[in-house]
Parts: C-alpha cells; structure tokens; sequence
C-alpha cells in the first residue's frame, strides 16, 4: 500500500476507511505496478537463516510474502482482501487467509516474525500491536518495510505529485517508532535503508497510478485525466524500448517484543506448539 496515503493513530482510521477498502478492487494493477522488495532488505529484517514461520500482515497481492517465501521461510499472508489473496495465491510456497491486523487469525506465539509491506499505517495501531505481539514467540521479529520513491528526481516527483494531487509534499513518509515505543510491547527498535530500481513501461506506469488509492477511489472521468498526465509524463521522460527505471528506498524497521508484552502473554491463554 501506498507510503504517501494518509497515515497516523487509530483516531484516523475511519476518515481512511473508502481509500483502505479500494484496493481490492484494483489487485491486478497493484501487482503489476508496484515494485517487490530487495532480498537484502528482507534478509536485513530476518536475518540469514532459513525456515522461520513468518506472517506476512496486511499482506496484498504477496508481494513481501514472495520475498519471504524465495529466501526458504514458511509463509503465511493474511489480508482482509479476498480479491488481492486471489492474486496472492497464485504465488508458490504461501498460505493465505482472510484476516485483519486487529483480530489475527491465529495462535498465541505461533510465529517467529511478522513482517508487514506498505501497510502498517492503515492499522488500527491501538488494537493491531497487542494482536502482533500476542502471535509473536518471545524472540520473535516485526518487520517494516515501506518502499518510497525518490522523489528528488524530478520526473519521479512529478509522477506522485499527479497521484497524490495537490496535497503531496514529496515527504510523507510515515514514522512507526514512537507508535512502537508508546506502546511498550516492543523493544530494540532499529532501522536501515535500501536503494533499489523498478522497471516499467508505459502500462506498468499506468497500473502503478491505478494502484494508488488516491487514484482508485476517483470518478472515472477524473481518473482518466491523472492517466492522461501520467502517459505525458512518460512521452516527455522513457526513451523506449529501455525501461523508464523508478527508483525507490526500502525504508525497513525491526524490533522484538518487550518483556512486557511476554508477560503478558502468559497471561493471555495457550501458546502454539514448535512444528
């Protein structure tokens, strides 16, 4: 999901609510126009062994929950989406289910991470984070990852100027640590960047925009202008048959649950069993 949507305490939620629910309808322009996440970044939240049982949240079309599943982790990605699961399924080595971050349909301690792709803003953070933490082993990992478009490079900030419209200040890029903090369920929180590039022709350009909330839920007649903005901007930048190449930092933050949250835990029912 998008890292320029809006984005802040539960408080917020509701306001959110049309553009959180527009992008099962447009799961194919998401998964084919926005970029996946480098293996590094992954790697960098996980760490280099193989074989954790991880939860992909607010998963969409799978696009962390593939990154996931290529470095040899057992995968499961929960979405409330059953139109972007749909897509998501196609992808091998992935379980899915219907479910949202505030009631996660799973066990106590079941997992060895969470990691959550371009979503953690659209959560009702006040009921998501003691859910995270309720299915997190005592030494497990929640994983951030945002993937945000340069948009020093002015063609790029054109592109998401025309998407966000007139609101976009080329600097929304939504801060998780002090919601973390707050909430004394995690601790070691830390961060790290990632560049990485994104390919696409003028229909992936497109399917980028489509995938864009701020995109999705306008009027159809309104939605064709940005789209026709969008193929100028192309015209003006791509020199085909090359790829115009997006680029991107993969903002990525890590943290564990507190003793807090393990104590709490105990107190809140049975644990899962190690398979």
């Amino acid at each position: 999901m998008t890292t320029n949507d809006p984005a802040g305490d539960s408080t917020a939620v509701p306001a959110n609510a049309a553009r959180a629910r527009s992008f099962g309808a447009v799961a194919a322009a998401y998964d084919a126009g926005r970029p996946t996440f480098p293996f590094e970044a992954l790697t960098w939240v996980l760490g280099p062994g193989r074989g954790l049982q991880v939860l992909d949240l607010g998963a969409g079309t799978g696009k962390l929950a593939a990154v996931a599943a290529g470095l040899g982790h057992h995968v499961i990605a929960v979405d409330p989406s059953p139109e972007m699961l749909e897509v998501c399924r196609r992808r091998t080595g992935i379980d899915t289910m219907v479910g949202a971050a505030e009631s996660i349909p799973l066990a106590h301690a079941s997992v060895d991470a969470v990691i959550v792709g371009q979503a953690f803003h659209w959560f009702d953070h006040a009921r998501a984070l003691p859910e995270i933490a309720r299915v997190l082993r005592p030494n497990g990992i929640l994983g951030l990852l945002w993937n945000n478009p340069d948009t020093v490079v002015p063609w790029v900030r054109r592109i998401h100027q025309v998407i966000q419209g007139d609101g976009f200040s080329g600097s929304d890029r939504f801060e998780p640590k002090p919601i973390l903090e707050g909430s004394n369920l995690f601790s070691m929180i830390e961060q790290a960047r990632f560049r990485h590039w994104q390919d696409l022709n003028r229909e992936g350009l497109r399917q980028l925009a489509l995938s864009h909330s701020a995109v999705a839920i306008l009027k159809e007649t309104r939605r064709e202008q940005v789209l026709d903005q969008i193929n100028l901007i192309y015209e003006h930048t791509a020199r085909p048959p090359e790829a115009l190449r997006m680029p991107y930092f993969t903002d990525c933050f890590r943290a564990h649950p507190s003793e807090f949250a393990n104590y709490r835990r105990t107190l809140s029912g049975p644990v899962a069993p190690h398979l």
